[in-house]
């Protein structure tokens, strides 16, 4: 899931929601996920592909007869096109096809035919984009075979110099059988324009040759001016392509020359055919679809004897066998095809019945969320009654049937609405080009009608393979995006709040793509207004090779470009494994694995990435880093804090956050400010005047900088090139970035952990983003750390100044540490590492000797505390998979109550004995997965501890239903003991739960806490426990404390379909007592302000928690500067399910603002 976990020294929040629950089976190591586990239930979304099959399938895009099977055809540019979209989506999507139906289909012979040409060559104007029916200007020329010997302006398919035939339509002529060269003029030569309704040229005279650049008649049947050895004199009729333009005069001149055998219709049932019903596409179902999407298979005809079915196919080459590609012929019957796909998702059979494949089985919905994909090369040319168009249905000028494209529009709508609304997306492909020219000047499109009618807004179109792909990929991509699932869902890692915006990680399950997006906040009340950048989009636009700096680090020297030439032979031999090199590819190379990771598209064989090559930012949370702004005496240290304040007070912003792609990425976070609000202190400065109210992109806003492929995910960095692919993490920890001094100098430094991608972590020095290059990656990279003891970290590492006079990294051990991978640990223990920030070196590693091998222990995230404000810590909290809470002593006092210089005593506080075990009622242990919050006690004395119990970590932890629990404990100093249980804390319950105006709020007891008081000997409580109430309800993300309130959100895992892994609740108590606050904690009303009037109903009735749809992500607040009642707190959650309404994930519960109580973790001293 994705959640914010609190950073040390930072604003950012992390990602936890992947760190907790109930305990462990017994004996056995944790089976960790490598997917997220709250999309394990998603659905996908139905997708039907309905896709043309008219004659006119049988043009090229510019519409000149090639025949089906030719590759250059309208119809095997758009069948190569959806195979690739089988193949790209495979797995991730429901699908089938749909086509028109047919009926009188018969093989015939195809020929290309102009309509009113000309052999004049002043005629010719390839600008032209006027009139179609212009006797003057034509913009297309073919070579007249025939005609050899005057201007030689077009040339043969055998090289031959011959003259031109100019023309503005070419559309397909059926004939019995090979005509050869026809060259025909009107014998009645109307006075009409040729493509008007009715039209008068009827009655032709057809001759094989035609020389010469006369366009004068011939003496009919009579050879003369140009025209030789008369053939016949006929009428024509129009086809399926003359009337999809409304066309059935073909005006003065016509030509047409043989193609070669096609299938032809020229009626229809009126309705579509389901070729392949809607289903998951795996590869048996991927089958399916690519038999009937391949080349069509047309018949053959040799010496007066046609054969039609030439491969043997089985059953037959016809319409309706399974076994057969489609068939192009017939007409377009759009309405009715549209009524079929209708019934076909709703159930019924008027217009979907055993003639239209009806015999499927329906569709499940899924999730409400299904789809249309219609792919047309024009507009309707029969009605849904199989009736083809007439004079009647045209308006002369129009190059359409009005009134039955308004038929097509309303059946699209007709899908679109009812109980079970269907989207439709069309797709123009090749239309007519002086059909789509009628439109540029006489709007609207009436594809653009049926996209909106279809609620995707309007058409799109595409003139070749390139851009039908395009098209086609980003239809399927929005149609992932939106899907109800959560497995099809854009959903969101971490966030944070620096410099006017908010910066949210995104991922996309549907193909693991990952996004950073920028959103604008409002100055007055801090609520999201606009997008202004997205890192995947950027990124996509960066060059892989010359427009990225992508380092690495190796074993023995230190941060490397990442090349293949700076590679060791072990990272090479990574690359080329897991999986091997595939032989039958020859695209598939080491050299080419390394450039996808850098970013390369379109290498044969290899994962296609449709929608960013940035990966899916699952559980890191971005850290913003702008100029140096912790609040360290200037005395610090030996060198002046001021002066590295000063001298990159102008670096440039970045932020940073590890990908599932097997990178760390550093964006440019750059913005330039505007003061638009005179009245809003949107600084907190006192003044009114230059306040950063809107912020604005500057030229290399969300460009990435920089990106870091540690060196412990190279054994499985090859899986992501794999066509095969399943999830798995990479570099999935949340980084921490603190000012830090090593080496007599300051430094800005981050480090990271690798979640489930990997047990180690790394170091960066990223002090000056100016300096960024490959070439400079000795100098970037600081260490790697790994030891045997070390697991999976999950939890994001501290960045401190210890006692000794170092700054340090503190981190957990990590879940699985005696994992066999070859460095296992022979004891299980959790421990706690210190390591310097300069060198990577073990300074301290504290064990809490619980665990074994086969039952290991870990550590959560610890939380550091100093006790005396001098910048040094001096203790360490964290719990543990065995409910324990550890109190680390990293002081070792003596007897004046100072601190050793160095680490030798440094141990748990209480010997072998927690400060706390979490157990439920019935002395169930409480796993702890999540970070304690610290503040000082309200007594003066010591700590309280803040703190929820719970696991989600393995796919069997969603269907875990022992109790969870909320703790608050209290750490005496004066008198330090362990606490022995919970009778020593005071219960408090959540006791109802209350409906208001659609939203669900919990009610919480007050009961008050008798405290201990060591001076007086009375009193008995060392703290307070809520246990939650919901079946497997749970807290596996940090809370926060704000002023004298703890916040936490809990999460209830649900498997069920579309749920989107399940509910939680975003909690709120007094944090002295964890009774109900006596005061409103949610703008219950929706007024936009907090007051006693969001009550729920009784004056003095107030919420403590609300529900939530989804499950939500650790709380992270926001001080709102304006608004009505003069400022207030914007609590952000994530969501698991994306918001249809808003189409965000981000949600806000505004609060009031009290007085602020102060906390003493180490990390908010500086903050």
């Amino acid at each position: 899931m994705t959640t914010f976990i609190h950073k040390p020294l930072s604003l950012a929040l992390a990602a936890a929601l992947g760190a907790g629950y109930y305990g462990m089976a017994s004996g056995a190591l944790l089976s960790l996920s490598q997917v997220p586990l709250f999309i394990t239930s998603g659905s996908k979304a139905n997708v039907l592909l309905i896709f043309s099959n008219s004659n006119a399938m049988d043009e090229d895009p510019t519409g000149l007869a090639v025949g089906s099977a030719d590759p250059t055809s309208k119809s095997e540019i758009a069948r190569i096109a959806a195979r690739s979209l089988v193949t790209n989506y495979t797995g991730q999507i429901n699908m089938g096809l749909m086509a028109y139906q047919q009926s009188g289909v018969a093989h015939d012979w195809l020929n290309p035919s102009t309509y009113d040409a000309s052999y004049d060559p002043a005629h010719y104007d390839p600008s032209w984009t006027g009139a179609r029916d212009s006797a003057t200007h034509k913009k297309f020329k073919l070579p007249n075979p025939t005609s050899p010997n005057a201007t030689g302006a077009c040339t043969t398919s055998a090289g031959a110099q011959v003259d031109c035939i100019y023309y503005n339509i070419n559309l397909p002529y059926y004939s019995g059988g090979p005509a050869g060269n026809l060259f025909c003029y009107s014998t009645v030569n109307g006075t009409s324009a040729f493509a008007s309704f009715p039209g008068d040229h009827t009655n032709y005279a057809c001759y094989s040759t035609k020389t010469g650049t006369s366009d004068a008649a011939p003496p009919a049947p009579s050879d003369g001016n140009g025209y030789a050895s008369h053939q016949f004199t006929t009428t024509f009729g129009p086809t399926e392509s003359d009337y999809a333009q409304a066309i059935d005069d073909f005006g003065r001149r016509i030509t047409s020359y043989d193609v070669g055998p096609a299938w032809f219709a020229k009626t229809s049932p009126g309705l579509g055919y389901l070729h392949v019903p809607i289903a998951n596409l795996d590869t048996t179902q991927a089958n399916k679809l690519n038999l009937k999407l391949a080349t069509s298979v047309v018949p053959t005809y040799n010496a007066g004897v046609w054969d039609d079915n030439p491969t043997a196919i089985a059953g037959g080459n016809t319409a309706t066998n399974p076994n057969a590609p489609l068939q192009n012929a017939g007409l377009s019957p759009i309405t009715g095809t549209f009524r079929t796909a209708k019934d076909y998702f709703n159930g019924a059979t008027a217009n979907f019945g055993a003639a239209q494949g009806g015999a499927q089985a329906a569709p499940a919905t899924s999730c409400g969320k299904d789809f249309v994909v219609f792919l047309t090369n024009g507009l309707p040319s029969a009605t849904a009654a199989g009736v083809s168009m007439t004079a009647a249905d045209y308006v002369p000028g129009q190059p359409f049937a009005a009134g039955e494209v308004n038929n097509a529009i309303t059946a699209v709508t007709d899908l679109n609405g009812g109980t079970r609304p269907v989207k439709t997306y069309v797709i123009g492909f090749a239309l007519p080009e002086f059909t789509n020219n009628y439109f540029v000047t006489n709007p609207p499109n009436p594809l653009d009608q049926m996209a909106a009618a279809g609620g995707t807004t309007s058409a799109s179109y595409a003139g070749n393979l390139a851009t039908l792909n395009s098209t086609f990929n980003t239809i399927f991509s929005s149609i992932i995006t939106q899907s109800g699932a959560a497995a099809a869902v854009a959903m969101t890692s971490g966030s944070v709040v620096a410099g006017g915006r908010i910066y949210q990680g995104q991922f996309n399950s549907s193909d693991w793509s990952g996004d950073l997006i920028a959103y604008k906040t409002d100055p007055t009340t801090g609520a999201i207004s606009t997008v202004a950048w997205q890192a995947g989009t950027v990124l996509n636009s960066q060059n892989y090779d010359t427009g990225r700096s992508i380092i690495t680090y190796k074993a023995g020297t230190g941060g490397i470009p990442f090349r293949l030439a700076s590679l060791d032979a072990g990272q090479v031999t990574a690359l080329a494994s897991n999986p091997n090199l595939n032989a039958s590819n020859p695209s598939d190379t080491t050299a080419n694995r390394l450039n996808y990771l850098r970013g390369q598209t379109g290498i044969s064989g290899f994962r296609p990435r449709l929608i960013s090559v940035l990966g899916d930012i699952v559980n890191s949370a971005p850290s913003y880093v702008g100029a140096p702004a912790f609040n360290y005496a200037d005395n610090l240290e030996a060198a002046s804090y001021y002066s590295f304040r000063v001298t990159h007070s102008n670096r440039t912003p970045m932020l940073y956050v590890g990908a599932n792609d097997g990178m760390l990425h550093g964006f440019d976070a750059s913005s330039t400010w505007s003061d638009t609000n005179p009245l809003v202190d949107s600084d907190f400065d006192g003044n009114l005047t230059n306040d950063h109210d809107v912020s604005v992109n500057t030229a290399n806003s969300g460009k990435e900088v920089l990106a870091y492929v540690p060196s412990k995910i190279y054994g499985n960095l090859a899986q992501l090139t794999s066509p095969n692919y399943s999830h798995r993490y990479y570099v999935d920890g949340s980084p921490t970035v603190v000012d830090t001094f090593y080496s007599s100098a300051w430094h800005t430094t981050l480090v990271g952990s690798l979640g489930a991608g990997g047990q180690g972590l790394y170091s960066l020095d990223v002090t000056n983003p100016s300096a960024f290059s490959e070439a400079n990656a000795s100098s970037i990279v600081k260490w790697e750390y790994s030891d045997a003891d070390l697991g999976y970290v999950y939890g994001q590492p501290s960045i401190v100044k210890l006692n000794t006079g170092q700054w340090a990294a503190v981190f957990s051990n990590g879940y699985n540490n005696s994992e066999a991978d070859g460095s296992a640990s022979t004891t299980g223990y959790a421990y706690l590492y210190i390591v310097d920030i300069g060198t990577g070196a073990l300074i301290k590693k504290i064990s809490t000797v619980t665990g074994s091998t086969t039952t290991p222990n870990a550590l959560a995230t610890p939380t550091l505390v100093d006790r005396d404000a001098d910048g040094d810590v001096d203790y360490a909290y964290a719990g543990d998979l065995q409910g324990n809470m550890w109190k680390f002593d990293l002081c070792d006092e003596n007897n004046q109550h100072v601190c050793a210089s160095n680490a030798n005593g440094w141990d748990l506080a209480y010997g072998t004995t927690p400060l706390f075990v979490a157990q439920d009622a019935s002395n169930n242990r409480q796993p702890i997965t999540s970070a304690v919050e610290v503040s000082r006690h309200f007594s003066g004395d010591g700590y309280q501890l803040y703190f929820g119990t719970g696991k989600y970590l393995e796919s069997g932890d969603i269907a875990t239903t022992h109790t969870q629990s909320f703790y608050s404990v209290w750490d005496m100093d004066l008198s330090p003991s362990t606490i022995t249980g919970r009778s020593e804390l005071q219960v408090q319950t959540i006791d109802t739960t209350v409906t208001v105006s659609g939203k669900i709020y919990r009610t919480s007891s007050a009961n008050s806490v008798d405290w201990v008081d060591t001076t007086t000997n009375t009193g008995t409580k060392r703290g307070w426990y809520m246990d939650l109430p919901a079946t497997g309800e749970r807290v596996v993300s940090d809370s926060a404390l704000f002023s004298n309130r703890i916040l936490f959100t809990t999460l209830i895992p649900d498997s069920a379909t579309c749920s989107g892994g399940g509910i939680g609740w975003l909690m709120e108590l007094d944090s002295v007592t964890g009774m109900a606050l006596g005061g409103p904690t949610f703008d219950i009303n929706g007024d936009g302000v907090v007051t006693v009037s969001d009550d729920l109903g009784t004056p003095g009735s107030y919420a403590s928690g609300v529900q939530k749809s989804s499950i939500p992500s650790a709380v992270r607040m926001q001080k709102n500067p304006g608004g009505p009642g003069g400022g207030s707190m914007n609590k952000w959650t994530s969501m698991s399910k994306k918001n249809t309404t808003t189409n965000s994930s981000l949600e806000n519960e505004q609060n009031s603002l009290p007085p602020i109580q102060s906390r003493s973790s180490w990390r908010q001293i500086f903050e």
